[in-house]
Formats: C-alpha cells, structure tokens, sequence
C-alpha cells in the first residue's frame, strides 16, 4: 500500500452537513486505487467518515461519469457505510464540486442519477444551489407509534426521497431532551425494514420554521439534513397553506418552495468547500 499515491478528497458542507466527495469517473485516480485496496466502498466510507483517522464527515460521495441522460451518477454512503437514496445537502455539494472540479464547460445545471432517481441541480447568480428534490409525498398523515416505556408518539410519516417521522413540537430545545426517543422511533419494529429518520419542527414567526433531523446512518442529529428540511417544510405548508418556507436548522439555513401542480420542491441554499484532502491509503492498511 504504500506505493499508491495519496486519494484526492475534497470536504463540503452544506448548512453544516458534512461529505467527502471523491472523482469516481473512468481514469480517475481514485478507481486505480480501488482496484488494490480489496476494501469494499461501504468499509471505505466507515473509515473515511471516522473522526479520528478519516476526514470527519456525514456521508461519502462517489461521483461516475453519467448513465444515459445524466450528466453525472452518485455512490452515497453515510458514516457508518449504510447506503441512502437521497440527500438534498449532498446533492448541493456535488453540484458545485462537479461545476467547479469537473466540467469541462460552464455547465450550470446538472442532472444526478441517485438512489431515488433524477435529482436536478442549478447554480444559481447568487452562488446558491437550487435542487429539484424527488417527489415529496404524504406516506401516512398521522401514525402513533409506542415506546418501549408504553407511552405513545405521534408523527406524519412523509417521503421526500427517503422516509422520515415528523413532529411538531413546542420548543426546538426540546430536542436535547427527546433524543433517547429519536433514536428509538427512527428503527421502531413498525417501520421495518427501512426504519426511518426523525425530524422535529417549531413555527418560529409565519413562513419560517426551525427543525432539526435524527438521521438513519449517522445514528444522532445533524447539523442539516436536505431531505429532512424538506419533509418538515412539507407538513408545515400542508397545515399553513404557504408554498415558501423557510428552514432554519442547527448548522445553517434553507428554503423550500412548492411549485403548483408539481410534486417535486426546490431547495435553495448554499455549499461550501472545507479542505482538499490528501487522504494517505495506508490508514486502511
């Protein structure tokens, strides 16, 4: 292993939501090393996501060279090498990592072949993204789980992209208090096999909310997680009958609008570049 040359890795956040992302096309660096490593991808991302010996992120990002009718095609691992259909964070941060690192025109708009389908990336003016998001949908406008202590919780179950619990509750620093449950409800015997992530929300003046997501993956809160803004932007416009939402999560602010007539939000919000790591391969020795 210590013949191989360091694997490019470039560190992005979007709202505070962390990824590695790696040039996973034909002739890339990255696939020649793939080849020797006899590591499989979910593995790789455990360690690249680790804290201590990897880069310290949420998610692992491979990017390939697009299938028919895509610009590009995405590999996504959370931390601890689960696979995910879907993360609007994600989905900035390629956006501007294949804009600026891997075009080879001034493309601006990107079409992403992901796990739940064609997810449509725009660089904005303003150095925004705006991300059509897969189809949101209602899955179950009430579902009342039970704890193991035999209380009971009550959520709206909505997909957008991937599958997630949503409560309102009265104050968002409650969340500290209702993480134990989180964390029960995001694998609960009634959501099998998939489970779920677990998104609370507070109206904190009209038209803006304050949520946060326990994510599937990760296995505690995050920063921001896209798909979880979007859900909780969701239930809120469906009670308050708005199509602009604004979505202020710990690490960051988002907004979702609603496009009459069309199942799928747009997302706006920003992606930013950390560092450009040289990951040294034999840490994975």
């Amino acid at each position: 292993m210590k013949n191989f040359l360091p694997v490019s890795i470039i560190k992005m956040s979007g709202a505070g939501n962390t990824f590695s992302l790696i040039d996973a096309r034909e002739g890339s660096s990255w696939l020649e090393a793939e080849k020797k490593l006899q590591l499989s991808r979910p593995d790789f991302a455990r360690r690249i996501c680790d804290r201590v010996l990897g880069v310290g992120t949420d998610g692992l990002l491979f990017i390939q060279r697009g299938s028919a009718g895509f610009d590009f095609d995405w590999d996504f691992y959370n931390s601890d090498g689960s696979t995910a259909e879907m993360c609007g964070n994600a989905a900035r941060c390629a956006a501007r990592f294949c804009h600026e690192y891997l075009s080879s025109s001034d493309l601006k708009t990107m079409k992403f072949n992901t796990g739940a389908g064609l997810v449509t990336a725009e660089i904005l003016e303003d150095g925004k993204i705006r991300v059509r998001m897969p189809e949101a949908r209602t899955v179950k406008a009430s579902i009342t789980l039970k704890t193991r202590a035999g209380t009971e919780e009550t959520f709206v179950l909505v997909n957008t992209g991937v599958p997630h619990l949503v409560q309102r509750i009265g104050n968002i620093g409650e969340r500290h208090a209702m993480k134990e449950m989180a964390r029960e409800m995001r694998s609960h015997a009634d959501l099998n096999p998939a489970g779920a992530n677990v998104t609370f929300f507070v109206e904190s003046q009209p038209g803006t909310i304050d949520a946060v997501t326990f994510e599937r993956g990760v296995e505690d809160y995050t920063l921001a997680c896209g798909t979880g803004a979007v859900a909780a932007a969701l239930v809120y416009a469906q009670k308050s009958r708005v199509k602009k939402v604004n979505v202020h999560m710990p690490g960051g602010a988002m907004q979702v609008h609603f496009v009459d007539g069309d199942n799928h939000p747009l997302m706006i919000g920003d992606a930013v570049f950390v560092g450009d790591f040289k990951y040294n391969l034999e840490v994975v020795e």
